[in-house]
């Protein structure tokens, strides 16, 4: 006997609705783009390293590019650490050449002192000692430096540096509550008279707000910048000869 064919069961009810959010997940490569960046725009302003830290601008750049187009990632530190790649690139090619013509002019400048004193040796002594004072004097003046990060951030990013008569110092601050402020004392008139001034601020994760950074030599603001929202960076500089 041939057996009726089946009846065709009806297909599974499709359950409608709102489907749930796509969970974003943390941008390693965001992450690893900003401290590279970070890394290349400090080393942008240390003599000689900048030269190096153009190529580091790049890979960091690089990494934010990738970064950002990666899919249900979070984009915060990939457009951070594109921005600050690229601000460091542009500085590392600007300083090289400041750098560079003040390496130079250092290099004339000590050539002619060794031509002068030369010159002054067969001169009378009385005429040495007189110089030698104020010579003295010159090189004894201080200079007061003020680095200071004003906002509503608990959990700021700091790194200042200083670059003055040939010697190079960094120091970092991680986890800060503002205001932060932080003074110094730098000599002015040594044999290599180029000071450089860096101060860098960032937003934490949860910090929505303002944040400025402020440079003050001798009671002088020379740089400030404000920037706001999270993971914001504040980027203050000041570079010049002697005591301008």
């Amino acid at each position: 006997m041939t057996m009726p064919p089946a009846a065709p069961q009806p297909a599974p009810y499709a359950p409608t609705g709102t489907q749930p959010p796509v969970q974003r997940s943390n941008n390693g490569l965001g992450l690893a783009a900003l401290i590279v960046g970070i890394v290349a725009f400090v080393g942008a302003f240390i003599p000689f390293v900048n030269y190096v830290s153009g190529f580091l601008a790049l890979v960091g750049l690089v990494l934010g590019i990738i970064a950002l187009c990666l899919k249900n990632k979070k984009k915060g530190m990939a457009t951070a650490g594109t921005v600050v790649s690229g601000l460091a690139m542009i500085l590392s090619i600007v300083m090289a050449l400041v750098y560079t013509a003040a390496f130079a002019s250092a290099v004339s400048d000590s050539i002619d002192e060794s031509l002068q004193e030369s010159i002054e040796s067969a001169a009378p002594e009385e005429s040495v000692e007189e110089d030698a004072p104020a010579d003295e004097e010159a090189a004894a003046d201080e200079v007061i430096v003020v680095y200071e990060v004003t906002g509503e951030s608990q959990d700021a990013s700091i790194t200042y540096s200083t670059y003055n008569d040939g010697s190079y110092g960094t120091e970092q601050a991680n986890g800060t509550a503002l205001p932060f402020s932080k003074e110094i004392t730098v000599k002015a008139g040594g044999d290599f008279d180029w000071s450089s001034y860096t101060l860098i601020a960032m937003n934490g994760y949860e910090d929505e707000g303002e944040i400025t950074c402020s440079i003050t030599v001798d009671g002088e603001v020379v740089s400030e910048q404000t920037s706001s929202g999270s993971f914001a960076t504040a980027t203050c500089s000041m570079s010049s000869f002697g005591n301008d």
